[in-house]
């Protein structure tokens, strides 16, 4: 993730001096445009703002039982210690934010703590435990993030979280809202309904907003089949491996689905 980090502030600077692509990206090719889908208004809106640059709605999305998941419920991102006072704004007057969950570490929080909001709850649990460097090791980033002890506790978390937030929008993050914040929103997501095409669709757009090409499927399959292997399914990974209660699915999809 160092290496991420160091490559997102180079292409910060460049962005900063006017230039037009990201380190490493001086042409798009066609591969760089499968793993960039394009920005809808319609489903997975971008938030923009000015100290946070992978922001997006998650509704809009057809569920398997003919309903929508809700706009303006859902956000997910970045992180959030460049916000400035306008996007602090936005996000409580256009939005609603009242809540915001960091899957951070806590060395990750204590170094980029969250810019805070009045009126907003802040909750928490870092999904990777005390571990955030996986340099050159995606696929055991991805493992950890399927079976590690840490991890089911903080989807656990996360989704009660999601349960109990009956009025306003539920903001979640890392630090790039790439890994993390994918496979919490692809589990979330799962639970709504929403195909698997549109999963992989949401979790490749932060290629597109941060101009890059590090969210790969193939890294969202590593982790689907990390569950499979030891769950039988993403639904069975939710109830026994997440012990997230019938009660609170239900909630999940009172909170955050169009009637039918």
């Amino acid at each position: 993730m160092k290496i991420r980090a160091v490559l997102a502030s180079i292409s910060c600077a460049l962005v900063l001096l006017g230039a037009t692509a990201a380190p490493a990206q001086a042409a798009t090719t066609k591969k760089d445009a499968d793993l960039q889908p394009a920005i809808s208004k319609k489903v997975n809106a971008p938030i923009k703002l000015a100290g946070a640059e992978n922001m997006r709605d998650m509704g809009g999305y057809k569920t398997k039982t003919g309903q929508h998941v809700k706009k303006d419920r859902l956000l997910r991102s970045d992180s959030l210690e460049k916000l400035t006072k306008a996007d602090t704004k936005k996000l409580v007057k256009k939005y609603h934010v009242k809540e915001i969950f960091d899957l951070r570490t806590k060395a990750q929080i204590a170094e980029k703590p969250d810019v805070k909001i009045a009126g907003v709850k802040y909750l928490g649990s870092s999904i990777l435990g005390t571990k955030s460097n996986y340099d050159n090791d995606d696929e055991g980033m991805y493992r950890d993030m399927a079976n590690k002890p840490s991890a089911k506790k903080s989807y656990h978390k996360f989704l009660v979280a999601a349960a109990n937030n009956k009025k306003g929008a539920l903001l979640f993050h890392c630090s790039h809202g790439m890994d993390r914040t994918g496979t919490s929103a692809a589990i979330l997501y799962t639970i709504l309904g929403v195909s698997k095409k549109d999963i992989q669709r949401d979790y490749l757009l932060s290629n597109t907003q941060l101009n890059v090409t590090w969210a790969k499927p193939a890294l969202l399959n590593l982790f689907y089949s990390q569950v499979k292997e030891h769950y039988g399914s993403m639904n069975n990974y939710i109830k026994k491996g997440l012990k997230i209660t019938p009660a609170q699915i239900k909630q999940i999809k009172a909170n955050y689905l169009t009637k039918a």
